[in-house]
């Protein structure tokens, strides 16, 4: 195991006395938007917070404008009681100074000892359901800024995961594991040996055997997810990028994908390897579009080249959210 490794393992071990005091507790749900960070710090330290917090969520979605996974929301320290069970909840202060609220707050849920620890060590604790169930708790204290900054720079990608996974642990409890459409589900295994999870909700839109492409939608706002399969290896950068710039158009018509803003990445699908590409969609007739993403990937035990893609509209509203629901039914694709 290597140094970062061990640091990992430290920030839990630091956090055992806080898990170990709450265990007893009954825990309801957390409470908050799932992509909602609440940050009870200081007022004199907030600018400082919002520069460390933006090493970890740096990520954003092309939409055409850029839009953040995750809303960053200060609040007062003294309201730790009322906010203490939100979904994402993050205390964080700089130095030790008696009179920062925010350090106070973080002394005395940590002991001095602890507390003394994240100022000469590591900066970060870290806990899961500590205050109530999906939640995800954090605590940023640190001697300095520069410390913490130095802390997260090595670490932000552990971090970044943990609320990445609380996100999707928490929607897929309400948001696929509930009501489906099992029957729609069951037809599409037995038509064509593949099938996915299909949330309550989504209406069919179209299912064409001949052309091997199903697409479903949701209205409120504005969804799209469509399947397309061919059969033979058509997994190269090149076959991605020659094929997606006709698919849309083949297949619904309306719209197209911009291409200058088209992207295409390796990345990681489910268990295997896939071409993610990403950008931005428009319509062909008006003035309309939005994000788009879409993963290309070969089910090499039948022979056969996926694509899943998916596009929201939503003028005015966010977007990262519900292209990240999308996501989530996308990676449900079951091919074996």
């Amino acid at each position: 195991m290597n140094f970062k490794g061990i640091k990992m393992i430290r920030i839990l071990i630091i956090f055992f006395v806080l898990l170990i005091t709450q265990a007893c507790e009954y825990k309801r749900d957390s409470i908050g938007g799932n992509d909602d960070i609440i940050v009870l710090a200081a007022k004199e330290d907030r600018a400082e917070i919002s520069s460390l917090l933006s090493v970890v969520f740096n990520d954003t979605l092309l939409t055409p404008s850029p839009e953040s996974f995750y809303n960053i929301k200060f609040a007062e320290p003294e309201s730790f009681s009322a906010l203490k069970t939100q979904t994402n909840l993050i205390i964080a202060s700089i130095g030790d100074y008696e009179l920062n609220p925010a350090t106070k707050l973080v002394r005395d849920l940590l002991g001095e000892s602890a507390f003394n620890k994240t100022l000469s060590d590591i900066p970060l604790v870290l806990s899961r359901n500590q205050f109530a169930k999906n939640q995800l708790f954090m605590i940023i204290s640190g001697d300095s800024y520069q410390q913490i900054n130095d802390y997260l720079q090595q670490n932000n990608t552990f971090i970044k995961q943990q609320f990445d996974e609380n996100f999707f642990e928490k929607q897929a409890q309400y948001f696929l594991e509930n009501e489906r459409q099992e029957e729609l589900e069951s037809n599409l295994y037995d038509s064509y040996g593949w099938t996915m999870k299909i949330p309550w909700g989504w209406e069919l839109i179209k299912n064409d055997i001949d052309k091997s492409f199903f697409w479903i939608g949701q209205e409120l706002p504005f969804r799209w997810i469509a399947v397309h399969w061919r059969e033979g290896n058509h997994f190269t950068r090149d076959d991605a990028f020659e094929y997606v710039s006709n698919f849309p158009q083949n297949h619904f018509n309306s719209i197209r994908y911009n291409q200058d803003y088209l992207k295409i990445d390796f990345d990681d699908f489910n268990s295997g390897s896939a071409y993610k590409i990403y950008g931005l969609w428009e319509s062909i007739e008006d003035a309309k579009g939005g994000p788009f993403q879409g993963y290309l990937f070969y089910d090499y035990e039948n022979d056969r080249t996926f694509y899943i893609s998916y596009i929201v509209f939503n003028p005015g509203g966010k977007k990262a959210f519900y292209m990240r629901q999308m996501e989530m039914i996308a990676k449900t694709i079951d091919i074996n």
